[in-house]
């Protein structure tokens, strides 16, 4: 099936000029620029059947010509877009699904028309495009296109200004090397959405669809490599699903679920370090830290709103709960101010773009020697299975039922705990769903009852500023009794039950 390549960056229509005027750095020869105006109409059924099945469908004009292109989700990490598409000429305007001629698209466009009825319009793009051809030494070409014009549905327009590096033969090195140019020279910003995308936003009828981290789904006999790689794509396409949820109402749970990939993502990294040098992740994990310093604030504002809330379900302390909701509320608008400016400076951009590098090109192979390469080829299942031994001779360790535990040292067992349930997501694809999470459940209860013994620590905190010592402690240890006995029973419980990956 053909592939295309491309790095989107978004604009603005000045700089749109000043790159018009560019002599691109290292290419041997650079074509005039030629400007045509796109018209494009997309299409889905009644009830936005190939949106659900991640596929774009639409008609351009290009003159008095008509293209037809069809086009699967792909990969889109870091501005870079790698999708499967089909394209054909039409006679005319009217939309023509037989003339699909990859069958894997064309099955899934006819099963949605069979599910949904007839393919109908859903909103037009319209722009001026201008394009050049850059050629390089060894023979690489790259398409350079400025995009500027207006997506529009039957109420809502938004503008389009955007810069597109389509690599059309040769190494994709050179589309990172452009791509990082015209970051740092043009202050450019990295585009994760497509056309497609931000035209089903504009559509008032369509609910928006909400992710959650899901068990990767692979088969056992998947070398460790591929596995890891699809462990990573679906970490950074949470990431960069959420992110484009940030100028709307809800930017703060939209950054806590960044934030719930960014935990993923270290995760992978501890889990895979036998496999993938700490050398080979070093740069990345520093800057996924360093965003971490700036979501903290906003994660840490979220936790304690949750323990108000539930507090004020019970006998609380009104005064003191709406003093401390205001006081969050203050801060976390400016936290999250300040995390959306960071997502535009250069190093954010860069630090993206160089991820998708990574991946693209494997570049931690570098890291192993040639005679130890074999290791990234052994089946999934294998390393998988000694790696959720690992994880539960851990927890045996630092939970097992004859550990005793006051309850604060639960605090510093959350991080052990969550890379266990996501060493779980890791690789529960791999073994049986039903045993898999009913040995889960336990796990998941005993989270729940640390975080219970959180609150009751955050509020006992807060109480202190006016209450009497004696009388708030004995408050908490009244609290924290049963939480305690019911985790020490879930522990007994969840180191009796039979391994599912056994």
């Amino acid at each position: 099936m053909p592939s295309e390549l491309e790095l989107k960056l978004d604009a603005t229509p000045e700089k749109l000029n000043k790159i018009r005027e560019l002599s691109f750095p290292g290419a041997e020869s650079q074509s005039d620029w030629e400007t045509q105006h796109l018209g494009n109409v997309y299409y889905d059924t009644a009830h936005y059947k190939l949106r659900e099945m991640d596929i774009g469908m639409r008609i351009r004009q290009i003159g008095d010509n008509y293209l037809q292109n069809v086009k699967s989700s792909g990969k889109i990490i870091g501005g870079l877009h790698q999708q499967n598409e089909d394209e054909v000429t039409l006679e005319s305007n009217q939309l023509d699904i037989s003339k699909i001629t990859e069958p894997y698209l064309q099955i899934l466009v006819e099963e949605a028309q069979e599910e949904d009825g007839e393919f109908q319009p859903i909103f037009n793009t319209d722009f001026e495009r201008s394009q050049c051809l850059l050629t390089f030494s060894d023979g690489t070409e790259i398409e350079v296109a400025l995009d500027a014009g207006t997506i529009t549905t039957d109420k809502d327009t938004v503008q389009v200004c955007e810069v597109e590096l389509e690599l059309k033969s040769g190494s994709a090195e050179y589309i990172f090397a452009i791509g990082r140019y015209l970051i740092k020279d043009f202050d450019l910003k990295l585009s994760n959405a497509s056309k497609a995308r931000r035209g089903y936003a504009l559509r008032r009828d369509l609910a928006t669809k909400f992710n959650s981290m899901q068990v990767n789904d692979f088969s056992q006999g998947v070398e460790s490599e591929k596995a890891f790689e699809q462990i990573c794509f679906s970490a950074l396409r949470h990431w960069q699903f959420y992110e484009l949820f940030l100028d709307k109402e809800n930017a703060h749970s939209a950054i806590l679920e960044m934030y719930r990939a960014l935990i993923y993502i270290q995760h992978m990294y501890m889990v895979f370090g036998v496999l993938i040098p700490r050398q080979a992740t070093q740069d990345l994990r520093n800057n996924w830290n360093w965003l971490a310093g700036a979501m903290r604030p906003i994660v840490d504002a979220a936790k304690h709103q949750r323990y108000l809330n539930r507090y004020l379900k019970q006998k609380a302390d009104w005064d003191l709960v709406e003093h401390q909701t205001a006081k969050i509320k203050s801060e976390v608008v400016d936290a999250i101010n300040e995390f959306k400016a960071l997502l535009a400076t250069q190093r954010y951009n860069l630090m993206m773009l160089n991820m998708s590098e990574w991946l693209y090109f494997k570049e931690w192979r570098g890291f192993i020697p040639e005679k130890e390469q074999d290791k990234l080829k052994t089946p999934i299942i294998e390393f998988a299975r000694i790696q959720l031994d690992h994880m539960l001779k851990d927890l045996k360790r630092d939970l097992g039922p004859k550990v005793s535990l006051e309850y604060k040292d639960y605090f510093k067992l959350i991080a052990k705990i969550r890379r266990a349930l996501d060493t779980g997501l890791f690789f529960g694809g791999l073994f049986d769903s039903q045993k898999r999470q009913a040995y889960r459940q336990p796990w998941v209860e005993i989270l729940d009852g640390i975080r219970e013994l959180q609150m009751n620590n955050y509020i006992f905190e807060l109480q202190l500023e006016t209450h009497d010592r004696q009388e708030t402690e004995e408050w908490l240890e009244k609290r924290n009794l049963p939480v305690l006995d019911a985790i020490a029973a879930t522990r007994k419980s969840a180191f009796k039950s039979n391994p599912y990956w056994g």
